[in-house]
This record gives C-alpha cells, structure tokens and sequence, in this order.
C-alpha cells in the first residue's frame, strides 16, 4: 500500500524502473492509426484548470493509460480498431460543459468517458445526452436523484446516499451528537447535505443550520463567523468532543479552514470533510492550513478502491504509473477514468460498430462482470454503481511532513465504521 505523496511499501521500488520507462513511453492516443485501422474517437470533458486541475491530470493520464491497454487488446484478439480520446478543459462551468459536448457530437463524438467531473456539469448536458445517439460513462458525480433508467448516462461510482452512511456511521461512532454544515450551494452538496442531515437526525443526532456559500465565492470570513457562533453555542451544549464542523466543499475546503484558523472555537472541534476535498494536496501543502487540519483530526471519505487495509494490486501499480507520469497520486475518481474508458471500449469491441443504441445496451452488460481495479462496476436500475464501501482519508504528518493517509474503512454491507489500526 502506499502513503499518497511518498512510497511506504519497498516492494514498490523494485518496479519504478520499469514503472517510469513504461508511464513515459506511452503512445499518444492522438497519433494516427495505421492504414486499414478503424480509429475509434472518445471524448472526455474535464476540469483541468480551475477547482482540482491536479485531479483533471491525473484523470487524462488514467483514460491514455486505459487507451493504451485497450490498443493492446484490441491488437492482440485482431480486432483492426485504434481508441483514441480528444480532451477538454470545462473549467467546471455548467454553460461551458454543455457547449463543448455539443461541439464534440456535431464532429462526430458520441462516446465520453469519465465526463464530465461534477454533478450540476453532468445535470446541465444530460437532457442533450439522452435526446442524441450519445453514451457517457462518468466517473465523478454522485449527487442524489440524478439518473435512471434508460438514461445514456451511466455514473461507475455510487451515489451520494451511500456517503452520506459513511459520514453518519463516522460521526456516530467518534461520539458526535451536534454537526455544524458548511456546504457548497449547488445539487451535489445540497443533496449530499439533506442525506445526511436525515439520516443522522434519525439517529439522535442534532444539525445546526451551518452555512451554505456559492460556488463562485473566493471570500469566506463571514462564513467562518457564521460557523463559529454556532461552533460556540454547540460546545456550550454538547461539549467540544462531541461537536463535528461538516464541510461538504471541493478545493474551497483551503480558503474556508484558511478564514477559521483565527476563530479558537473552531479548532476545538471535529471536522469532516466528502469525497469533494479527500486527498487534496492544497490542504497539506501550507504548513499552517495543514496544522489546523491535523488539530481537527480532518479525515474525509473517498468511494472505497479497496480498503484502509489493503490496495488492489492493480489499482496500487496504475496509481503508481499516474503518479510517476504526472506527479500527481491519483484518487479514486481519476481511478475509476481507467474503468470508464475500457468499459467503453469493451463494449464497443462487443458491438463491433458505433451503433450507440446497441452500445448503451452493451455498458450494463460489460460492467455486470467488470472488476478490473478491485471494485465492482455493476449498475442498479438507475445506471448506477449499485453498491461500494468508502475510505476515511485523513491528514498526518510524519518525518517529511504532513500526508494524507488511509484512516477507517466503512463497510457498506455491515453499516461498520472500521479504524484500519483497532
């Protein structure tokens, strides 16, 4: 297994050599197939630049290795197919995701993988999705309510009831009693948000109102002001160990722990964060952001590729290619772009032809036995991943600094709240 910004398990050293021969002789998927050769064209809109751009590199990088792997196989069953993917940088905008997938299609792209990175992205291009001979397998989004059947939008990743089961879980095993929410104002955090303040309401918890902002906001005093009343009044009630902050944010995650560190309630308590900001390396990367995170004992759960406990061979040496390539170490939704993107490809080969009505009756099939990271890939009605556990990712710190690291392991099928050292 390994630590997310240094090597922890030797064995590894022992494949780098031919780790970074391999991440930097790839083949570019835009180099022309020789004659005779069916190119196959994927599409795959990402934020490369404006929220989590580390995530967009490591993403692409994982649909080229994907793209190789599928070349490969294609060659070697003597199927004459290339795949080859065109990228395009969103900047998360709803408008912009929209405009680019239509100019795609009109080009002649009806297949996108790993597209696009967030919920209120995928909501504003489904209705041309489904309404054009098109296939999308996502990789990212997880807000509520989304998708459903016969959609041509399959999501490999389950939907955010189940990571609001692992926050509740966590919360009530730590002993919480009160959570203060801090949530991005858009559907994947309000639906994340109301999951969760259900769920753990139901069992005996209390939610303060908390604080919601919007996605273009770059100021956040007022907001950590707002919090910390409540922080107070909260502690007053239940006592510090037994109040959480609950922030459901992507990379805002940094300004707003940033605009809290001069509030001293604030570093009194717990605070969780979502799949929206685990692993990011801004929060570790600043000395001071980084000590309140640890202060806070900061941990945030991640769809689980394996568990705290042990990494799939597969999934460890793909992290360990990206993030030789890249320098970035790839979480699990740029993981799972190397699944959308040979899932589509698979399901293309089965086909034999870009008959897209044929293909979205293909991608269910192909993810009913496809497991090749370690996790299952089967759908529920909704196109859906039907069920998955999740990582507690938290941030420590060690002889080199301050890491992210595998914490506790919520395991889905027994409602447990693991800690990977009991």
């Amino acid at each position: 297994m390994t630590k997310p910004n240094r090597i922890r398990n030797p064995s590894l050293l022992v494949i780098m050599g031919f780790l970074l021969t391999l991440a930097f002789s790839c083949k570019k998927s835009e180099d022309p197939a020789p004659s005779g050769i069916q190119t196959v064209n994927f599409g795959a809109l990402l934020d490369l630049t404006v929220y989590n751009p580390e995530n967009g590199l490591a993403t692409k990088a994982a649909i080229q290795f994907a793209l190789d792997d599928l070349n490969s196989y294609a060659a070697t069953a003597g199927r004459n197919v290339k795949f080859t993917c065109s990228f395009a940088d969103t900047k998360m905008d709803t408008n912009e995701a929209k405009n680019l997938m239509k100019s795609m299609y009109s080009q002649g792209t009806s297949m996108f993988v790993a597209s696009p990175f967030s919920s209120s992205e995928l909501k504003a291009l489904t209705p041309f999705a489904n309404q054009n001979p098109i296939a999308v397998i996502n990789a990212s989004s997880t807000a509520v309510g989304m998708n459903h059947a016969g959609s041509h939008i399959f999501r490999i990743l389950t939907d955010d009831s189940f990571q609001s089961k692992a926050l509740i879980r966590a919360a009530v095993t730590e002993g919480v009693k009160a959570i203060i929410p801090v949530v991005r104002n858009d559907i994947w955090g309000n639906s994340l948000l109301q999951g969760f303040s259900t769920g753990f309401s139901a069992e005996g918890g209390y939610i303060y109102p908390g604080a919601a902002y919007d996605p273009s906001e770059t100021s956040f005093t007022s907001l950590a002001n707002t919090i910390n009343l409540q922080v107070a009044q909260a502690i007053a009630a239940y006592g510090a160990n037994n109040v959480a902050v609950l922030a459901l944010t992507y990379g805002e995650i940094t300004g707003i722990m940033t605009s809290a560190i001069p509030f001293e309630a604030l570093g009194l308590v717990k605070w969780y964060g979502c799949d929206g900001n685990a692993q990011l390396k801004t929060v570790i990367s600043e000395n001071t952001l980084a000590a309140f995170a640890l202060k806070t004992n900061f941990m945030s759960p991640m769809i689980g590729i394996g568990t705290a406990f042990y990494t799939p061979v597969f999934a460890e040496l793909l992290s360990s290619k990206i993030a030789l390539l890249t320098g970035v170490v790839p979480g699990a939704f740029a993981l799972s772009a190397y699944d959308a993107t040979y899932i589509m490809g698979l399901a293309f080969l089965n086909v034999g032809s870009a008959d897209m009505g044929r293909i979205t009756e293909m991608i269910p099939l192909v993810c009913n036995s496809y497991a090749q990271m370690g996790i299952s890939r089967r759908l529920n009605a909704n196109n859906d991943l039907s069920q998955a556990d999740y990582i507690f990712w938290k941030a420590l710190s060690g002889q080199d600094g301050y890491y992210w690291d595998q914490f506790a392991t919520y395991i889905y099928a027994t409602d447990k709240f693991k800690y990977r050292v009991q």
